[in-house]
């Protein structure tokens, strides 16, 4: 066997080790084990929402109406519009709802600035940020403002639940990646934190809260990320539930995929020295962020490699592989995952080579695909 056949077993080898074992382990605790978080069910801090907007004049009007009407103690609730130098009747719209606060920024410097900026204005005790394409359950503050009465607990994010899901083949994909998704985000916070939040619904306290950097792309994960570092832990709430369309075209689906991507290995990279096999931050600084950080910046270089090695291979193995790879797309599960794992893997190298040779891209764009809810 020569160098670069070693290589290919190898590479493929730890691919399988990495991503097999995480998800058995992630499988078995999401639904064996469960989250125990001491907790008083009546507890409700007061709580500013924060929705960022920009030119969000088709959906901004219906995700106020869907905010007001969350089941919590008004005098408790305080709604924040920042808008980032909206073109469009953002504002106007705004305007017209006396029970909502809006904070106009003149040019738009991008999310991070005017999250920067907004959370100093805060007067709740949690600060929630929440994007305009995306419908809140009634419930879900009362569902999650309860685990902030337990001290150890410093942020945590909700569950999508997609209105699309089987819609066509791009929401299909979507729905199926969010299954795999959650079941991990649920996994690790039952172990210790997960790593990843959302816009949608992430919650902070707002003790914690110190500014991002200015060219944050994935400012909810950072804010996580800042928490943990504190020695809080950042969770992943089941029963917090929001509900968004899925992008109904491949080509918005890559687009809102690979700026995530960016995202997250902009920051993971910029964290990796602080948790990266750091044991004072347990099971989080030894097993999760290791794992989450390989899945998005070693693991689509792996694959990359393990692409390009195959060719070298004898012809009966490989020709024995390119079999077992048309039988697994022959095969609904498999190939739904396996084109799901490789759109993904595709979206984290193309945001890794963008935030490598062209910068983050922090003034973010919108997904018209997710922005489907009319008035």
């Amino acid at each position: 066997m020569n160098p670069i056949q070693i290589i290919f077993f190898f590479v493929t080898a730890l691919l399988v080790l990495v991503y097999g074992g995480y998800y058995f382990l992630c499988y078995y605790t999401a639904n064996h084990k469960s989250l125990k978080i001491k907790k008083n069910r009546k507890f409700r801090p007061s709580v500013s929402i924060v929705i960022p907007t920009w030119n969000e004049e088709d959906t901004i009007e219906g995700k106020l109406k869907n905010t007001l009407k969350l089941k919590y103690p008004n005098k408790k609730l305080e709604i924040i519009v920042i808008d980032s130098g909206s073109t469009d009747k953002t504002r106007s719209i705004v305007k017209k709802f006396k029970k909502i606060r809006l904070i106009a920024e003149k040019k738009r410097m991008g999310k991070a600035n005017a999250l920067n900026r907004v959370f100093k204005k805060c007067k709740g005790d949690i600060v929630i940020m929440s994007d305009s394409d995306c419908r809140l359950d009634e419930n879900i503050l009362e569902k999650s403002m309860p685990y902030f009465s337990n001290p150890k607990v410093g942020a945590l994010t909700g569950r999508q639940i997609l209105l699309n899901p089987d819609e066509n083949i791009a929401t299909k994909t979507e729905s199926n990646y969010r299954n795999f998704y959650f079941l991990i985000r649920k996994a690790e916070s039952i172990i210790d934190s997960t790593i990843i939040f959302h816009g949608e619904f992430s919650a902070f306290r707002k003790e914690l809260l110190e500014n991002i950097y200015s060219d944050s792309v994935a400012d909810d994960t950072e804010l996580a990320l800042r928490i943990r570092k504190k020695k809080y832990r950042a969770l992943m709430i089941w029963e917090a539930i929001y509900r968004e369309y899925a992008p109904d075209k491949l080509s918005e689906r890559i687009k809102q995929k690979y700026r995530r991507a960016q995202g997250l290995i902009q920051i993971m990279t910029r964290f990796f020295s602080t948790f990266f096999l750091n044991p004072s931050y347990g099971y989080f600084g030894m097993l999760i962020f290791p794992v989450e950080f390989f899945m998005h910046v070693i693991s689509p270089i792996l694959l990359i490699v393990a692409f390009i090695t195959l060719f070298f291979l004898p012809l009966n193995i490989f020709v024995l592989i390119i079999i077992g790879i048309g039988i697994s797309l022959l095969i609904k599960r498999t190939r739904i995952f396996l084109l799901t794992f490789l759109h993904s893997q595709y979206s984290c190298l193309k945001g890794m080579f963008h935030y490598l040779f062209n910068g983050s891209s922090h003034a973010w764009e919108k997904v018209h695909g997710t922005r489907r809810y009319g008035k």
